[in-house]
């Protein structure tokens, strides 16, 4: 997982965002450049660890994201 994904699911569980709750994206929000974060958070949409909703700026996590930040999380010691 590269660093930029790890940091977007940190963001999810900032707010303890479980799956399907939503989470609004303010550009700047996981301190990663615009870039850096719209490739990783691609990459997790593709990979079907994360949903775009509706509104705009808002994704939810599936399942598998859910236990993929959980697993990020704990690899890192941060659980």
């Amino acid at each position: 997982m590269s660093p930029a994904e790890s940091a977007i699911l940190g963001f999810f569980d900032s707010y303890r965002a479980g799956p399907g709750q939503m989470v609004f994206f303010q550009p700047g929000a996981c301190k990663l450049p615009i870039e850096r974060f719209k490739a990783g958070m691609e990459s997790l949409i593709e990979r079907q660890l994360v949903v775009r909703e509706r509104p705009k700026h808002a994704y939810s996590l599936t399942d598998r994201g859910y236990q993929q930040s959980l697993a990020s999380l704990a690899a890192n010691g941060n659980r």
